[in-house]
């Protein structure tokens, strides 16, 4: 009798716990062909003034800025980190790739801050740089041995 009696409670405990909010732990990504300069001086221009977001760190030399993201719902202050890392792509340009996580929030807001910032690149700065053909590099012609000048035994 005991027995029946104790699947209830560890049922109803397991579905609570399985409907209970967890935070987010999205982080986006996105790679931009644009110079590192570029895309940091834009970035801290679009948290700074356009969104008014408040800066709690930035470092340029290492590429990363800490901000508050006003959140909605319970959280109302959501620490959030944006991380410009420079790369290559697969045929070897250079380009930056931005990495943000935004704490207690979907991955979707952290999308559209992305699409946000790249649209603002391209009405700033206009559309990334053409990526240049790479032309294979010659080597140098080997001199060809002239015939009958060896040099003498002795």
């Amino acid at each position: 009798m005991g027995r029946k009696y104790l699947w209830g409670p560890i049922v109803i405990g397991s579905t609570l716990a399985s409907l209970a909010p967890s935070p987010a732990l999205a982080k986006s990504e996105r790679a931009l062909d644009y110079s590192f300069k570029q895309v940091w001086s834009t970035a801290v221009r679009m948290i700074r003034v356009d969104r008014g977001y408040p800066v709690s760190d930035k470092d340029k030399d290492n590429g990363y800025i800490l901000f508050v993201f006003p959140g909605k719902g319970s959280v109302k202050k959501c620490a959030a980190s944006l991380e410009l890392v420079q790369t290559k792509d697969p045929q070897g340009f250079e380009q930056i790739k931005l990495k943000l996580r935004i704490q207690h929030q979907p991955s979707w807001v952290e999308l559209q801050f992305l699409d946000h910032l790249e649209r603002k690149l391209r009405s700033e700065q206009g559309p990334p740089p053409p990526k240049r053909v790479r032309k294979p590099k010659k080597r140098p012609a080997k001199p060809k041995k002239k015939p009958g000048r060896s040099r003498p035994k002795g």
